[in-house]
């Protein structure tokens, strides 16, 4: 696995970084569906198909733009997010992105009293998404 600072990777909605972001973490989840049977003698056996497939995507940083506080606060948004990006930090393959449909399901913001405002959201895929 090749070397890259964590800051080269982005999430982007619409084409535009998200300001201030300064962590981001990915994770997909594939759930198995269990086979196991009488003739599995004990041993769990799962199909080579997942049941579900899930990314989860987290942001955290310095709050610049109010473009997810507004999603969040808003009692008549959607917070399905149609245009939301993640590209890679090593940018080694020509599949270095995937994007899609994320609900945002968490927005937190920190006040500290002498420290700049700061923001965290968690973003849960809906449907397919693209590896490109």
């Amino acid at each position: 696995m090749a070397k890259a600072p964590g800051r080269a990777a982005s999430v982007l909605k619409n084409s535009v970084a998200i300001a201030g972001v300064r962590v981001m973490t990915i994770k997909i989840d594939n759930a198995s569906i269990d086979v196991t049977d009488k003739d599995s003698l004990g041993i769990v056996e799962v199909l080579s198909t997942a049941a579900t497939r899930q990314i989860s995507l987290s942001v955290e940083g310095i709050y610049k733009e109010p473009v997810l506080r507004d999603i969040a606060f808003d009692p008549t948004a959607s917070q399905l997010l149609t245009d939301l990006t993640f590209k890679f930090a090593d940018g080694l393959t020509t599949k270095d992105t995937i994007a899609g449909n994320f609900f945002m399901t968490s927005y937190e913001e920190g006040n500290p009293y002498e420290d700049a405002v700061t923001f965290s959201a968690s973003f849960t895929s809906s449907g397919a998404w693209t590896l490109a």
